[in-house]
């Protein structure tokens, strides 16, 4: 159980990155506050599954 929780979060935590890495190659002047919000996020799953 343990594990699919990590797992998981690890897929989340890609997920975000890759979105994060659209969102700047398309938008970054644009919606710069909203990338910042989903790097904390990010942050935030990886340290939950450490």
């Amino acid at each position: 159980m343990k594990e699919n929780k990590k797992t998981l979060l690890e897929e989340q935590v890609n997920k975000i990155q890759d979105v994060i890495d659209v969102l700047h190659k398309d938008f970054s002047i644009d919606i710069e506050k909203e990338i910042n919000f989903l790097n904390v996020v990010k942050d935030n799953l990886n340290k939950s599954f450490l």
